[in-house]
């Protein structure tokens, strides 16, 4: 009987130190507050271009004409609902941000890869900005696709040839993935066939990546949704705004984080570097961004990272939220 009781407290002890455990891991890495000196707050934009950040990277471009629309994740399904549930975009939201953000007004959406964290939206709003063409992998067309989306709306990501939206010239580059981890080992693998929502996390397969050179009257920018890069892919590019993907940097090699470093930050001398892909996306956007939890990423010593190296640079690095659109301004002229 003793022995019994024993090994009872025993499996109570350990199950009180596993939860606690999982509790540990499922708070965030860090607190935002400690990058207070790099977070922008100004609640004026005074410049024809902005950039609205919503988390992961979505990323609004508006000039007061035209909107550039980068992935388009608003929905954020928690975690529990990403593990055990198929995943679906919330309509009365998407409505919400759509009159909130005018996004009528939205010409194109480009997509950087289909992981749901990038395309779990397209969809929906494909069918309401009915103004906008869709420019992605043949994955990415094949998500909006399953839709009933027409195949007039629907280009197909072609990196030789520069597209002409309003004043945004917009050319497409091939890029890498960030490193595969155990729930997200489908990198190069396709969407076969048109996807219909809802529809299982595991569905949205990678289908490849892309970064976006958006050349504009005001300036020229970069979006790198992903922590990978390819040798000497950025050196003849021209950047003033680097957004630059941070999620799992700290978790790998000192060799590869200095590479990284060095083929963007390095390589592009921008004027500002802009993290983006550190946030929780388990969490709404009607709540603060927050860093990922433990059990995914760390996303404080990633960006620590970067803003060491950046400071190295004299590259300036400015952490957004989701609540201020950021003014782009005039881009730097070349020196000569």
């Amino acid at each position: 009987m003793k022995i019994m009781k024993g090994l009872l407290w025993a499996a109570l002890t350990l199950s009180i130190c596993a939860g606690f455990a999982l509790l540990y891991l499922l708070q965030p890495a860090g607190k935002l507050e400690q990058f207070s000196a790099w977070q922008y707050s100004t609640k004026t934009a005074n410049a024809n271009l902005k950039v609205h950040y919503f988390g992961v990277s979505t990323l609004l471009f508006d000039d007061g004409e035209n909107q550039i629309l980068i992935d388009g994740f608003f929905s954020r399904p928690s975690l529990a609902q990403v593990m055990w549930n198929k995943l679906d975009s919330q309509p009365a939201l998407l409505h919400k941000l759509i009159q909130q953000h005018q996004l009528q007004r939205t010409r194109a959406i480009l997509i950087t890869h289909s992981h749901y964290d990038h395309t779990l939206d397209l969809p929906f709003l494909a069918q309401q900005l009915k103004h906008s063409q869709i420019i992605g992998s043949e994955s990415s067309l094949n998500i909006a696709r399953g839709a009933a989306i027409p195949e007039s709306r629907l280009s197909l990501v072609n990196p030789a040839q520069p597209i002409q939206i309003g004043k945004f010239k917009i050319t497409a580059i091939p890029s890498q993935h960030t490193p595969a981890t155990a729930v997200n080992n489908d990198l190069g693998e396709q969407i076969q066939q048109p996807l219909s929502l809802p529809a299982r996390f595991y569905e949205f397969k990678e289908g490849g990546s892309f970064d976006y050179y958006i050349q504009h009257p005001e300036q020229n920018i970069l979006v790198k949704a992903s922590t990978g890069a390819i040798s000497k892919q950025l050196q003849h590019l021209q950047v003033d705004t680097l957004f630059l993907g941070i999620a799992q940097l700290s978790k790998q090699s000192v060799a590869f984080q200095q590479h990284y470093l060095d083929e963007t930050v390095e390589t592009l001398r921008p004027r500002v570097v802009i993290p983006i892909h550190w946030d929780n996306f388990f969490q709404p956007l009607a709540r603060p961004l927050e860093f990922l939890p433990r059990i995914a990423d760390h996303s404080p010593r990633s960006l620590q990272r970067l803003i060491d190296y950046a400071e190295q640079q004299s590259t300036q690095v400015i952490l957004l939220n989701s609540n201020t659109p950021y003014p782009l301004a005039p881009m730097l002229q070349p020196t000569s």
